[in-house]
């Protein structure tokens, strides 16, 4: 889910632990298409994340203070399912997994080198019903 979108390399401490300093927001969402093929399915997917600063007193950032206001990321994936039918089952459980391109927000204030935002790997694993 694009709600549980994460961050490494920036944290701040309370209590002796290490916590993210971006929080989810409620606008995040995604959509996708595609083709089954019997027991095989493809699909193209879209998917949209946006996370907030974490208000928090009284910790120390790391990087020190130098978090932005908010992340975006904006990535789409191309996946593939299998779809694992069971005989006399009324639902068909499935595995999947999918590889794109993610374009994200830089998370820190100021952008180092004034590199404001940049591409990556996008990539997951799903199983459901």
């Amino acid at each position: 889910l694009p709600l549980f979108t994460k961050v490494d390399g920036i944290t701040y401490k309370k209590d002796k632990s290490d916590y993210s300093p971006l929080k989810p927001s409620f606008i995040a969402g995604g959509g996708a298409f595609g083709y089954k093929m019997d027991d095989i399915r493809v699909d193209v997917e879209g998917v949209y994340s946006y996370l907030n600063k974490n208000d928090v007193k009284d910790v120390t950032f790391d990087p020190a203070n130098t978090i932005a206001d908010s992340v975006t990321a904006i990535s789409g994936l191309v996946n593939v399912y299998y779809d694992i039918a069971i005989e006399d089952m009324p639902i068909t459980p499935y595995i999947g997994v999918g590889v794109g391109a993610a374009y994200i927000s830089t998370p820190l204030e100021p952008a180092v080198n004034d590199q404001k935002s940049k591409f990556g790997f996008a990539g997951q694993v799903k199983a459901g019903v």
